[in-house]
């Protein structure tokens, strides 16, 4: 039986497509008291990103590119500059990189990061 080593960039490819190419993140609010952000607009595009992954490896990365626009809607919300998040250009691959191989080294995908790691 031949086991398919997951590498990053096969993951990422497919992920990303399950996202839309631009969010408008001018729906968003920030919450005061806790220095806190949502985006109805965001929300929705992850709730419809979560509902295509084909396994456990998309289903991680969706959550963290979910993490990572999160932080950048924020951020552009604050700004002076246009609601309109694109998506590709809100992700740093690097950094997504790095936070996809931490993620991996939480308890419960020991198994994962073994194969990752190959």
């Amino acid at each position: 039986m031949s086991i398919k080593i997951m590498k990053f960039n096969d993951i990422y490819q497919k992920a990303i497509n399950y996202y839309p190419s631009e969010i408008d993140v001018s729906d968003g609010r920030v919450f005061e008291e806790t220095n806190g952000f949502i985006s109805n607009n965001l929300s929705n595009a992850w709730d419809r990103a979560r509902t295509c992954f084909e396994n456990v490896w998309e289903e991680l990365l969706i959550w963290n590119i979910y993490q990572m626009l999160h932080r950048t809607a924020k951020l552009l919300y604050e700004s002076n500059e246009s609601k309109l998040m694109i998506v590709d250009v809100a992700i740093n691959l690097s950094d997504l990189k790095k936070e996809y191989l931490e993620a991996l080294q939480v308890e419960g995908y020991q198994d994962m990061l073994e194969e990752y790691l190959k």
